[in-house]
C-alpha cells in the first residue's frame, strides 16, 4: 500500500539565457521526443538496504517503468529516465539482501522536459527499520568556458559541460553538442570546436531537455590582437635584448650595470653571458647600453658591446664566446672604437649590423642641454652621429668606401647619418631595408626617424631644429630631413625606439613599427607608407606597467617590450589568443 502520497505539480521551460527567444521552449532547443531525466539518490548506510527498486506509472504509461537502483557503498544511486506529463507515480521500494521489503515511498507529480527541481521523498519503514530519506532531481547542464575566442587554424578549444543535479551532485552522463550557426564554428561529440569563418556563434551542449551554450567568438588570425607575456622577471635595469642570427632557443639580456644574461627557452640561466661590471660606469644615463651579435655569431662567435667605461666615455669592444656557448670569454676583449664624452648623458649606445654586414653605432650629441658644443651639426666629431663601420675589413675596423662623406675634408669617414640628439634604439626593417630612428628630445618633441634603405648622410637637423619645429630662432627646413613622425612632451618626455614586426605570431602587427615613450610607458604604433607615419595606433595591451627602456627582437622576429626598473622584466608580444 501506499504510505505517503505526495501531489507536487511544476511545470519548466528550458533556461537559456544566451540563446535567442524563439516561440516554444522545446523549439529553442529542437528537442526530440519527450523525455525527462531525474537522479535518485539516498544515503541507506543506516540500514539493510542491499538495493532499492523504484516503478514509475501514469495513466498514459501501458506498463509502469521499473528501475533498479545499486547500492554502493552505503548509497543508492540512480538515473531514470521517464516519458514528461503529469500524473507521474514514483514509487520507491527499498529491499534487504534476502530480497524482504522493508521501505516503501510514493509521490505524484507532473514531470516536464527540462530542468525539474528535487523532490524529498520519505521512504517509511515496514520492518521496524529507521525512515530513508530519498531524493529525486532534475538534470542541470552547464557549460564552461561561458565565453571565449578562437582562432581560426589556432589551438583548439573544447568546452566541458557538467552535468548535475538540481541538488547539486554530478552525474556521468554524455550531452549532445551543436552549434547555432556551423558557418562560424562547429563543435564534435567531445566539445572541441573547429573556427570556419570571423564572427560569433553559440555552442549548446544538452541533456534530457535541459541545455546550457557558450558564447564563441571566431577570429581570422589577423585579427587577433597582442597582448604581453612575461618572459624572465627581477632584472635589474635590463636596458636592451637581442639574439643572434638564426638563434631561435635564446635570448640575451643587457643589464644597465654590466652584465648579460641568457633566456634560454624561457628559463633565465643563473650564470651571466658576460660580467664587465668592472668596467663600467652607471647609472642614469652611463652603463652597458648596446649588444650586436656578428652576422656570422655560428661560426666566429664574435659579439660587440657599447658601454660608458668608468670614466665616462664610450667603448664599443668586441669579445668572442668560450667553448661554453652560454658564457663569453672575458679575455677576448678588443676595443674597436672609443670616444670621449664631454658630459655624462647623451651616450646613444645603440649598436646594430645593417643588412650589408656593417655595424651601425649610435652616439649622442655629448650631452649637457641644447648642443653646447654643436656637436650634432658638427661633421668633424662623431658625436651626435650614427656611424657605419666594416669590423671584418680592417684593424680594429675599416671605412666602408660606400659612406657618404668618406671624400670629403674635414668630414670623419664613419660617419653614416647626423643631426641626432641622442638616438635612443634605432633598426633596420627586415624586409625593406628601412632604417627607423629613435632620437630624443630636447624641450618639447620626440622623434622617430626613417631612412630608405641605404641611403646614408641624411642631416636630421639637431640642434636646428627639434622635431618639426625650430630649436633655433629663424632656422630653415632646408638640407635637413624632418621626422616620420613626432610628438609632444604633453603626450611623453622620450621616445624609445622599437621595430617593425616581422614576426609570425601576430599577423595583426605585421608591417607596423612599434615605439614608445620612456616616461608615459604607452606603446604605440605606425604604418610608413610614401613617406608618411600612416595607421597611427595606441596599444594599451602592450603596456608593462612602467618605465619602457627598449624593444627588442628574437631570432625569428618576434619583438619583445624591457620594463626599466631595479626588478625590471622582459616581456614577448604574444597574440592574445594562440
Amino acid at each position: 500500500m501506499v504510505l505517503q502520497r505526495l501531489r507536487h505539480t511544476v511545470a519548466w521551460c528550458v533556461a537559456l539565457a544566451v540563446l535567442p527567444p524563439l516561440a516554444g521552449c522545446n523549439d529553442s532547443l529542437q528537442l526530440r521526443g519527450r523525455e525527462a531525466h531525474l537522479v535518485l539518490t539516498a544515503d541507506v548506510s543506516g540500514t539493510r538496504i542491499a538495493q532499492v527498486v523504484v516503478e514509475v506509472s501514469a495513466p498514459d504509461i501501458p506498463q509502469p517503468l521499473v528501475f533498479n537502483v545499486a547500492v554502493q557503498n552505503g548509497t543508492a544511486s540512480g538515473l531514470l529516465t521517464v516519458s514528461a506529463g503529469s500524473d507521474r507515480t514514483i514509487t520507491v521500494r527499498a529491499y534487504d539482501a534476502a530480497g524482504v521489503e522493508t521501505h516503501r515511498g510514493a509521490a505524484t507529480l507532473a514531470v516536464r522536459e527540462g530542468t525539474n527541481p528535487p523532490l524529498s521523498l520519505t521512504l517509511l519503514p515496514l520492518r521496524g527499520d529507521v525512515s530513508i530519506t530519498v531524493t529525486i532531481a532534475g538534470v542541470a547542464v552547464t557549460v564552461s568556458p561561458a565565453r571565449d575566442t578562437i582562432v581560426i587554424g589556432g589551438r583548439p578549444l573544447r568546452l566541458v559541460a557538467a552535468v548535475t543535479t538540481s541538488a547539486g551532485q554530478p552525474v556521468n552522463v554524455q550531452v549532445q553538442w551543436a552549434s547555432l550557426d556551423p558557418s562560424v564554428a562547429t563543435v564534435d561529440t567531445g566539445g572541441t570546436l573547429t573556427g570556419r569563418r570571423s564572427g560569433e556563434t553559440q555552442i549548446v551542449a544538452t541533456y534530457g531537455g535541459v541545455g546550457s551554450a557558450a558564447t564563441i567568438r571566431v577570429l581570422a588570425p589577423a585579427e587577433v590582437p597582442p597582448a604581453l607575456q612575461l618572459l624572465a622577471g627581477g632584472l635589474a635595469n635590463p636596458l636592451f635584448v637581442a639574439a643572434p642570427p638564426g638563434d631561435t632557443n635564446r635570448l640575451f639580456v643587457v643589464l644597465q650595470g654590466g652584465v648579460v644574461r641568457v633566456v634560454r627557452q624561457g628559463t633565465l640561466l643563473a650564470t651571466p653571458f658576460l660580467d664587465v661590471s668592472a668596467l663600467v660606469s652607471c647609472c642614469g644615463e652611463l652603463g652597458l647600453l648596446g649588444l650586436a651579435f656578428h652576422p656570422q655569431f655560428a661560426t666566429n662567435g664574435y659579439f660587440f658591446i657599447d658601454y660608458t667605461d668608468v670614466a665616462g666615455n664610450t667603448q664599443v669592444v668586441r669579445y668572442r664566446v668560450s667553448a661554453n656557448p652560454d658564457v663569453a670569454d672575458p679575455a677576448s676583449a678588443t676595443g674597436m672604437l672609443s670616444q670621449t664624452q664631454p658630459y655624462a648623458n647623451h651616450n646613444g649606445g645603440m649598436l646594430v649590423f645593417g643588412p650589408e654586414g656593417f655595424l651601425y653605432v649610435g652616439l649622442g650629441d655629448g650631452g649637457s642641454g641644447g648642443d653646447p658644443q654643436g656637436n650634432g651639426q658638427n661633421l668633424g666629431t662623431l658625436l651626435g652621429k650614427i656611424l657605419r663601420i666594416d669590423v671584418d675589413g680592417g684593424s680594429p675596423y675599416a671605412v666602408p668606401p660606400t659612406n657618404p662623406f668618406v671624400a670629403q675634408s674635414g668630414a670623419r669617414p664613419e660617419i653614416w647619418a647626423w643631426g641626432l640628439r641622442n638616438p635612443w634604439r634605432f633598426s633596420f626593417d627586415r624586409t625593406t631595408g628601412e632604417l627607423y630612428i629613435g632620437d630624443v628630445g630636447q624641450n618639447l618633441r620626440e622623434e622617430i626617424d626613417v631612412e630608405p634603405p641605404a641611403t646614408g648622410g641624411r642631416n636630421y637637423g639637431w640642434n636646428l631644429m627639434e622635431g618639426t619645429a625650430c630649436y633655433q630662432a629663424g632656422c630653415s627646413s632646408t638640407g635637413l630631413t624632418l621626422p616620420a613622425l613626432d610628438y609632444l612632451h604633453s603626450d611623453g618626455c622620450s621616445v624609445t625606439g622599437g621595430y617593425v614586426y616581422r614576426g609570425s605570431r601576430v599577423p595583426m602587427l605585421t608591417g607596423l613599427y612599434l615605439y614608445a615613450d620612456f616616461c608615459q610607458g604607452w606603446v604605440r604604433s605606425f604604418r610608413y607608407q610614401n613617406g608618411q607615419a600612416t595607421e597611427q595606433r595606441d596599444w594599451p595591451a602592450l603596456r608593462p606597467g612602467g618605465l619602457i627602456s627598449s624593444f627588442g627582437e628574437d631570432g625569428r622576429g618576434e619583438l619583445y617590450v624591457l620594463l626599466y626598473s631595479s626588478a625590471g622584466g622582459v616581456y614577448r608580444i604574444v597574440p592574445l589568443v594562440n
